[in-house]
């Protein structure tokens, strides 16, 4: 019975480390793609870069607001990688993380803190301090940014915090709405997809112009960035379409409006009230 037992702890090892909080599984193949991070200190901004043809990571894919360490915490400097990914994860101070990665011995990517494991109790004013210095050392994302670096970028992934005060990155810096004390949902985070999350009651939809049913985004050979803003739109939660000006849009991801091919690039839209949506979308150029 004891040699069972040693061998299904050593077969859990293998496919990966079972801590408290932590769902990591690390498997035999990892099929997702390579990513490095970026984290700006000084302009509390984090750019993800993509490999290109060389092998480089030159292509950034995606920006997030965040807040770095405070005066007295300040988050390292350095080259790291990512090790052990938490769904929740209690921090030192008694708070919990949702969405946790470890890149340096404590520090951390992570969602604003929660007083508890629950999804619906969120400390609603630390998430108004993304963009300033404010954590203990840990990189704080929204929630959405914090479960895509959870989701996407895998084990061993590079991390490079530095500081450039002047240039947030190429993608530039996010803006995330502000909460106040009299909004029912506060506690809650707007960017969490959590079917329970009230934010979903007035979240809007991005859709294409054109009426294609597959959301394949179609566009000629040489179009301008002005093309993709004309071919995609949004939709308030009560199934109007918001007027132009009404919204914004940001695409990011690798593509070439003058190259023929087909590429994934990512859409995030926000309304009139702040709240945020995103999108995969395939950009077909030819």
């Amino acid at each position: 019975m004891r040699r069972f037992a040693a061998w299904c702890l050593a077969f859990c090892m293998c496919l990966g480390v079972i801590s408290e909080g932590s769902v990591l599984t690390v498997h035999a193949k990892e099929t997702r793609p390579s990513y490095k991070i970026m984290v700006n200190r000084a302009a509390n901004c984090v750019t993800v870069y993509e490999q290109d043809a060389n092998g480089e990571f030159s292509i950034p894919v995606k920006a997030f607001v965040s807040s770095c360490g405070r005066e007295g915490h300040e988050t390292p400097l350095g080259t790291f990688k990512t090790s052990n990914y938490y769904q929740w994860r209690l921090m030192v101070d008694g708070s919990y993380g949702h969405y946790a990665v470890r890149f340096n011995k404590g520090i951390m990517f992570h969602s604003i803190p929660y007083y508890t494991r629950n999804a619906g109790n969120m400390e609603w004013e630390q998430f108004n301090l993304l963009g300033e210095d404010a954590s203990l050392g840990c990189v704080r994302l929204t929630c959405a940014d914090a479960k895509w670096i959870y989701d996407n970028c895998k084990q061993g992934t590079e991390v490079v915090v530095y500081d450039d005060p002047e240039n947030p990155g190429p993608l530039g810096k996010p803006v995330e709405m502000k909460l106040t004390a009299d909004n029912p949902m506060r506690k809650w985070d707007p960017t969490d997809t959590d079917p329970k999350n009230p934010w979903n009651q007035i979240r809007p939809t991005l859709y294409l112009t054109g009426g294609v049913a597959d959301e394949v985004l179609r566009l000629p050979l040489g179009a301008s960035q002005h093309d993709i803003y004309k071919a995609i739109g949004l939709i308030n939660a009560a199934g109007d379409i918001c007027e132009f000006g009404e919204y914004t849009l940001d695409i990011s991801g690798r593509y070439d409006l003058n190259q023929q091919g087909v590429y994934n690039i990512s859409v995030r839209g926000v309304g009139l009230f702040g709240v945020r949506t995103e999108k995969n979308m395939m950009l077909c150029v030819g």
